[in-house]
């Protein structure tokens, strides 16, 4: 079942950028046809071209991204980390942490600034 969603992202992902690179195919040979038709190919069409192209990586690298098959899978590695890591820890490292998040930044990063692969609290000097 995992392989059969895997496979469908990775199919949605190749369609996904096969359509951003024909649509941006298309606009670029309409571009260059009108300026063909002008008979000159001026600074603006250059600048359009440039946009066009910036737009059909920028779209690949989102589409790249967003359909990514391992990105749900690191993620849940990461929190079953973290979890692991606090539940190994003593009262007291969970006191000092609740202390050090008691700003209201809770994300995952925050947290692992905090605490060791080994479970153990870090100690930041803050003079």
């Amino acid at each position: 079942m995992a392989d059969e969603t895997q496979m469908g992202k990775e199919e949605l992902r190749a369609s996904m950028m096969g359509a951003v690179w024909i649509v941006s195919g298309i606009v670029l040979a309409a571009l260059f046809i009108s300026a063909a038709a002008q008979g000159v190919l001026s600074l603006a069409h250059m600048i359009l071209t440039i946009i066009i192209l910036g737009l059909a990586i920028g779209g690949t690298a989102f589409v790249w991204k967003a359909f990514d098959p391992n990105a749900s899978q690191a993620e849940k590695a990461k929190r079953e980390r973290i979890d692991t890591m606090l539940r190994d820890m003593s009262d007291d490292d969970l006191l000092e942490l609740k202390k050090r998040l008691s700003d209201g930044d809770y994300s995952d990063d925050t947290i692992l600034d905090f605490i060791r692969d080994d479970g153990e609290m870090v100690t930041h000097n803050t003079n």
